[in-house]
């Protein structure tokens, strides 16, 4: 039998949860609706560039990508200062690289469906976006960090992002050291500037 304490508990815990922080699915909506009506633009500004790339990034823990996109042990075996390199080169790769694949967050309609959430802090959107007739599908792996949704990983029909960061970097380090990887990084987001 469930008691008194319990049921009040259980209330208090979902009530602040659902109190705390925006639906994911209106977060990831939210900035959408921003994204496509820039990316629907014939030409745009550096302003509105730099826009796109916020609006895309804005909603990633990169520290939890970073994290996912390597070995457990390879980042338990680094100090964290290093770890605080990775992250921030890791973060400025992908913030450079995603404003050259634009094309794949173009879409002339997207429907959501309902997030599924594990517990209070961890939700997954699936979002169906066409463009010119071809249906893709994204799914956006999430976390609630500081009261916020943030996305950890982004799935774009069934290719994981963190998962290939991982095989990347794994085929890396297999011939290299951890500080090579960083400079790899470094050197990419570099040359996507």
């Amino acid at each position: 039998m469930i008691s008194i304490k319990k049921v009040i508990t259980i209330f208090l815990v979902s009530a602040a949860f659902l109190f705390s922080a925006e639906n994911p699915v209106s977060v990831i909506k939210k900035k959408d609706v921003e994204l496509q009506s820039l990316l629907k633009k014939s030409s745009l500004s550096k302003n509105e560039k730099e826009r796109i790339k916020t609006l895309l990034n804005d909603s990633f823990d990169f520290k939890l990508l970073a994290q996912k996109s390597l070995a457990s042990n390879v980042w338990k075996e680094q100090n964290p200062a290093t770890l605080d390199t990775f992250v921030n080169e890791f973060q400025r790769m992908v913030r450079n690289s995603t404003a050259k694949k634009l094309e794949m967050y173009r879409a002339d309609s997207t429907i959501y469906e309902d997030a599924k959430l594990k517990g209070t802090d961890e939700a997954r959107v699936t979002a169906h976006l066409w463009y010119k007739g071809k249906e893709s599908v994204l799914e956006y792996r999430m976390n609630l960090v500081n009261g916020s949704w943030k996305a950890w990983d982004l799935i774009i029909d069934d290719l994981s992002t963190a998962r290939n960061y991982k095989e990347q970097f794994s085929t890396i380090l297999k011939t290299k050291t951890f500080n090579d990887l960083i400079q790899v990084i470094r050197d990419k987001a570099n040359e996507s500037e």
